[in-house]
Formats: structure tokens, sequence, C-alpha cells
């Protein structure tokens, strides 16, 4: 086999490409047509999908996991415990540059798939939809399942896919290794036009793996030191096992339920809940403990710094105010034990802490529209001036405005609509009044707000 002259996105290699699945059906001879040219990953990836397709015969592909048995295969997968760094990292600037990233399990069976709705309602067409299997043994050759097959980074261009459909479609991914067993758990990938298969995409998927690899080698750790283990007895079951993903052991009782809350939505008076306490916090402290709760492997001094006041020349001053935090958290409510605390080199937070806007990110990934308005009382800490405050202020509230025009009934855009932030969106009231049926008491409400936003009213 010989690899191809040209770069696959290009025309010429396409229809190359187009004429060797012809050939494809009629003989497996990598010598035969076309068949020399098509790139050899990919080559080797058809040949293995025919064969799988072949020993299947008759038998049906597993079906989509949906509702109830996929938020438990969500649950219990370890990407579940580092989406809102994979968004950070990755989803977010993706989805907003008009892709669709995706993250499955070690078997090829799709958990999330995320994108703008028009780009998913295009990829739910060919099945390209959450709980679906996506390996090459049920969807022939495809980035996701090419990476899972070589355990390594795979790009998949138009008409190299295996099954028609998909031909419209480019696609990069790579695996995702257990930090401690170093078996794969699972795949991202992004999908697109040829913008999917950029050559900046593997390098930004590579770093996206590795920093979510990283950063659950630091939370298996801290949890097997809880447990006094050694933390190598974490197991990742085959992809051929029945439930192909790593299953999280179940948490010491103490760590059920974290002792801390951390409340920051909608509060011009955060709050950090210990004990069943109420405890107020300065503004600046509130900053310092999204920001540390949300990197969670955590920050060096200059990283604070500018995130805090974009200058990493304001390191001094980040170090005192961090003094003084660990001060406050010292002096919260109830046992050592049961408080939050902050280590240093790198400064990040040690205890059970969780918080409102994590809830309400985690909501945001599964699509849990009620859960979202249960969580998200409003912007982030919204007297915050801080660049990363304010970014990821912005960018939450975006998330959140999204999901709700995307997904939302119209009773929960009628509760959308009561935040501060949404009483001015004429684009929510409109499609509160679309959908919401003649008789709901809302809609006369609805129109007189409407007509004051446009200056109609009377």
């Amino acid at each position: 086999m010989t690899a191809s002259p040209v770069p696959p996105t290009e025309r010429a290699y396409q229809q190359q490409v187009l004429r060797a699945h012809e050939d494809l059906r009629s003989a497996l001879d990598p010598a035969r047509g076309t068949l020399g040219a098509v790139r050899a990953p990919v080559l080797e990836s058809w040949v293995r999908s025919i064969a799988s397709l072949a020993a299947r015969g008759a038998a049906a592909v597993d079906p989509a996991v949906v509702d109830d048995d996929l938020e438990e295969l969500r649950r219990e997968h370890l990407f579940a415990r580092v989406l809102p760094l994979l968004r950070d990292r990755l989803i977010d600037p993706a989805v907003s540059a008009g892709l669709v990233v995706a993250l499955g399990d070690a078997g090829g069976r799709l958990l999330w798939v995320e994108g703008q709705r028009s780009m998913l309602s295009r990829a739910e067409r060919m099945g390209f939809a959450p709980g679906v299997d996506w390996s090459e043994r049920a969807m022939g050759t495809s980035a996701p399942a090419l990476a899972l097959s070589t355990s390594a980074a795979a790009q998949v261009v138009g008409a190299e896919h295996f099954v028609e459909a998909v031909h419209p479609w480019s696609c990069s991914a790579v695996p995702v290794l257990h930090p401690l067993t170093r078996q794969t758990l699972g795949v991202i990938d992004v999908t697109g036009g040829e913008e999917a298969v950029a050559p900046l995409v593997l390098p930004l998927l590579a770093s996206a793996a590795r920093a979510a690899e990283e950063e659950l080698r630091s939370l298996l750790a801290e949890e097997s030191a809880g447990r006094g283990g050694s933390g190598s007895d974490s197991t990742v079951p085959t992809a051929s096992s029945p439930r192909s993903f790593p299953i999280v052991s179940a948490r010491p009782a103490a760590e059920a339920s974290p002792a801390a809350r951390l409340l920051v939505l909608g509060r011009r008076t955060p709050l950090l809940v210990v004990g069943g306490e109420q405890v107020e916090l300065s503004g600046r402290h509130a900053e310092l403990l999204t920001l540390l709760h949300r990197a969670g492997d955590g920050l060096s001094g200059g990283e604070i710094a500018q995130d805090l006041h974009d200058s990493g020349a304001a390191e001094g001053t980040v170090r005192a105010e961090l003094v003084r935090l660990r001060k406050v958290l010292a002096a919260l409510p109830g046992p050592e034990a049961s408080r939050p605390g902050l280590a240093s080199r790198p400064y990040r937070l040690t205890g059970g802490i969780t918080s409102d806007l994590h809830e309400a990110r985690e909501a945001i990934t599964r699509g849990d529209v009620d859960q979202v308005l249960a969580s998200y009382r409003g912007a982030l800490l919204p007297s915050s001036d801080a660049p990363a405050i304010r970014d990821l202020r912005e960018r939450t509230a975006a998330l959140v405005h999204q999901l709700l025009m995307d997904n939302g009934s119209w009773d929960q855009l009628w509760r959308y609509s009561q935040l501060p932030e949404a009483r001015e969106g004429e684009d929510v009231l409109m499609a509160v009044l679309s959908l919401a049926p003649p008789d709901a008491p809302e809609r006369a409400e609805a129109v007189v707000r409407l007509e004051e936003l446009r200056g109609t009213g009377l």
C-alpha cells in the first residue's frame, strides 16, 4: 500500500476514495484498482469493518442507550469527573467555532455530543448522537472508531468514512488513557467540515486529553489517600465488556456529600455553607474560591494574578489575599476534617467542596433544563470585574441562554425570563408567546413586558 500523493482533503484524493469504495465491494485486494490510493490506516480500518460486518451477519448492532440508562453510563464514566475542564479547554471553543464535540467510552459508544443546535440536528440524522455505538463493528471507519482501534490519534476525511451517509463530514479524535492503568478509557472527537481536520485540531485534542488524564490522576490519588490505599486497584473494563466504561469506585461515606458548598450565582453577597451554617464571603475571597474550585489541580500565584488582575505583576498582592483566605477557611465552623482548606505549590483547595456554578455547568452538559434552572439563580458574581470571572460569567450565561432557547418548554422559558439577565430578552419572551397555550395566564404579562421593551407600551 502506498500513501496518497495528495492531502486527504483535496478533491482529487476524495474522488479516488469514492472509486475505492466501489473496488472494495468487489475484492479486498489492496493492489486492486484505486484501493492502493487510500491512506493505509483508513484502508486497514475498511478491511476490519467489512470483516466485523461479515462476522456479525444478521445480528443487529447494539441499540442506542437512552434516558436513565444513558444517564447511568455518564455518571459512572470517569469523563464525568473532568467535564468542567474539558468544557473550558475544548468543548466551549469548538462549539463556538461551529464544530461538534463528542466524548465516547472505550467501546465506542458516544456519551456526550455537544454542538450548536443546527449542527446537532444534522449529526443526529446520521446517527451521531448520545448513546449510539460508533465503533468499527457498528459504524465502520470514523475518527473515534479508528482512534480506539489503533490507540492513536486519528483523522478521517469525507469519503474515507466507511458509511456513505457520513461522507459529508470530517473528524479528528484522540484516545484518553486511564492515568493509573494506562488502559484506554474513552475517546474525544471533533466533527464538522474540513475545519475539523485542520492541522491544529489534533494537537488541541491531545492537549485536552493530557489535561484530563492529569486531573483524573490528581483526583484518584486524593481519593486513594483518603481510603488509605495505593490507588492501583482501579480497573477499566475492556471494550468487549457488556458495559465498556470505567467504573468509579464508590467514595467513602465522609465524601459522599461535600462538607462545604459555595454559592456564587446571582448573589451580590456570596456564601459558603458549612455544616448547615452560612458564612458570608468578601468578593475577593469568592473570586479566589471560584477560580481554585474550577481549576481542580491548582493554579500558580502568577496564574491567579493574571486571572484576577490581568497582570502577573500582582502576584505579591495575590499571595497576601490567599493568606487571608486560608485564615477564613481555618475559622469555619465544624471539625477541621470537614472544612475545606488551602494548599500551596500550586494553590489548590483541599477537602470536600462543591458549588452552585459547578452544578449548573454539569446540568448544562447533560442538557438538564430543570436542574439548570434550580442551580442557576443569575450571573456569576455580578459585582466582580476580575477578567477570568467576567469571562466565565459571560460564557456560562451564554450557555444557559442557548440551552433554554434550544430545549426549554414555555414554562421553563418563563422561569428563565424572571432572572435579571433575561428580563430584557425579547427572544425569550417571543419564545414564551409562541409555545405557551392560549389560556396560559403568563401570556398577558409576557405581552406587556414585550411592549415595554419595544417602547410601545402605555
